[in-house]
């Protein structure tokens, strides 16, 4: 009786033990590397997340802002419980910290961040969004002053991501402020009940610091988790658009119509999880274009579905929405080579290799698994964009980070024109990686980091008639804020004709032939 308990012990470990090899099998990235120009060296980042992975929310924040107006992008990394936030300021080669301290609660996770110049004297201020509220720090001068914003914010509700934007023109901002279930009230992670889950808030303030909650009014007041929300203008009708992505429930556009109100438009979101959000035009006709991350391929589709009915349909893949015009969107990620791949957070467009395309960005890993270390680790991407798809070259470029991504920030934090590529990594070290550059051209347009510059568009005109265009936004990728300098790249052309920025107020600003690979403020 022994020898057989014995042999059937052995029999069940085997099984399990080819039953983990198939999982990973299927888990695992085939998709092959592309070819690519690109060249990251990694450099020294003295960050390590410690976070409290049963006891908060697996989110950090992070963010590229110019703290003392030099023109050159500081770093920001949040911290977590028992964690100071901390700022890097890269020098002689590396990051080195700087001795500012943010006040902030005494166990008190920072998860999201986001910066403009509220007050337009000049300087970037931060507000971070924490598991004790929505703090406001003040940047005087470059020194912060600390305040937690008196929000009315709902009680089971920690808020995750702060999106800025002016839709209604005044010149002062609303917040849409992406609020999570508190982690001792969730039920699941697979919850996809329509009215189950945190509150999300819109607000708006008169030009002090008291803000009103407007998300009823406005039509956007809803019950659900969401991980990003922000402000663009998708139809190139001079007024912000929001684009929310909500976990366990689809992806949901509002229409601006150029006041506090917006109006729930369609778009090809099917059940999913999406995460993280990029906005950009990655086919250069004009119109920005939407990419989503999601679960991917990690984890197969019945672990994933939920409560969800037969007859609403799932979709795990990554979504890349094509602008069709006047708020119209296509689901291209199958064909575009974007749509399977593994699990996902934060996520942005920028032209790494400056050949006049945008690329996309992508943290992976989920550090909160039950089979977290089963699971292999995947690279985080870097997808490059060959005009008639995309391609995988993190790993010929030299930039993986097999860490819990959460997000990848992107800055030229050595001026030399380049994008440079930080992974802000949850609990363990953070990743930087600066780019070798190359041959190709650019530009570098800085607008004013303020409420009148939000939804700006800015369009390149090359010499052969190719138009280049980006939008002046805050948000993007997952609780994360990016480099405010757009960063047009060039590819070999050094003929530019224009540069016309159509600000949301109606006002046009023109620059006729300027001079490549400078930075210009028109």
């Amino acid at each position: 009786m022994a020898r057989f308990f014995r042999r059937a012990f052995l029999v069940i470990l085997l099984f399990l033990f080819i039953a983990i090899l198939v999982v990973r099998f299927l888990q695992t990235e085939r998709t092959p590397q592309g070819e690519t120009d690109l060249r990251f060296r990694q450099i020294e980042l003295p960050f390590t997340h410690k976070a409290d992975l049963a006891g908060s929310l697996p989110f950090l924040a992070s963010a590229a802002i110019d703290i003392n107006g030099d023109g050159q992008d500081e770093l920001f990394l949040g911290g977590g419980d028992e964690q100071a936030d901390q700022f890097f300021e890269f020098k002689n080669g590396e990051f080195m910290l700087l001795p500012i301290k943010l006040e902030k609660g005494k166990s008190d996770a920072s998860h999201g961040a986001a910066y403009i110049d509220i007050d337009y004297d000049g300087d970037n201020d931060l507000f971070v969004a924490r598991e004790s509220g929505v703090w406001f720090h003040e940047n005087i001068g470059g020194k912060f002053r600390n305040q937690k914003l008196d929000l009315k914010i709902s009680a089971n509700t920690t808020p995750l991501n702060i999106g800025f934007g002016d839709p209604n023109k005044d010149g002062l901002l609303e917040m849409y402020v992406a609020g999570y279930i508190k982690v001792e009230r969730n039920e699941g992670e697979t919850n996809f009940d329509e009215n189950y889950g945190g509150f999300s808030h819109l607000y708006t303030h008169s030009g002090g610091f008291e803000w009103v909650d407007i998300s009823k009014e406005a039509g956007v007041w809803r019950q659900h988790n969401t991980f990003v929300g922000l402000f663009a203008d998708l139809n190139n009708d001079k007024n912000s658009d929001l684009v929310i992505a909500q976990d366990t429930g689809k992806v949901e556009t509002y229409s601006g119509n150029g006041t506090l109100e917006f109006t729930r438009s369609a778009n090809p979101s099917k059940y999913a999880y999406p995460m993280g959000i990029a906005v950009g035009d990655y086919d250069n006709d004009g119109l920005m274009d939407l990419f989503f991350s999601n679960v991917g391929h990690t984890f197969p589709d019945f672990m994933l579905r939920g409560n969800l009915k037969d007859e609403q349909v799932f979709n795990g893949s990554h979504m890349l929405f094509h602008n069709d015009g006047d708020m119209r969107f296509s689901d291209v990620a199958t064909d575009a080579g974007v749509a399977r791949f593994g699990f996902a957070w934060g996520t942005i467009f920028s032209d790494m290799n400056l050949d006049g395309r945008e690329d996309i960005l992508m943290a992976q890993n989920y550090a909160r698994s039950p089979i977290t270390y089963m699971m292999p680790k995947y690279p985080g991407k870097i997808f490059q964009n060959y005009g008639d798809g995309f391609k995988p070259v993190e790993k010929v470029s030299g930039a993986t980070n097999y860490k819990f991504g959460i997000a990848p920030i992107v800055s030229d934090f050595n001026g030399d024109g380049w994008p440079d590529l930080v992974w802000a990594n949850l609990a363990g070290p953070s990743q930087a990686y600066i780019n070798e550059g190359g041959q190709n051209n650019w530009l570098k347009i800085r607008l004013p980091n303020n409420a009148t510059s939000l939804g700006a568009r800015v369009q390149v005109l090359l010499g052969d008639g190719t138009k280049l265009t980006k939008q002046f936004l805050t948000t993007q990728g997952m609780g994360s804020d990016q480099g405010r300098d757009m960063i047009f790249g060039l590819g070999l052309s050094e003929d530019v004709m224009s540069i016309r920025v159509y600000y949301s107020s109606g006002d046009v600003v023109m620059v006729d032939s300027p001079e490549i690979n400078q930075t210009i403020e028109p």
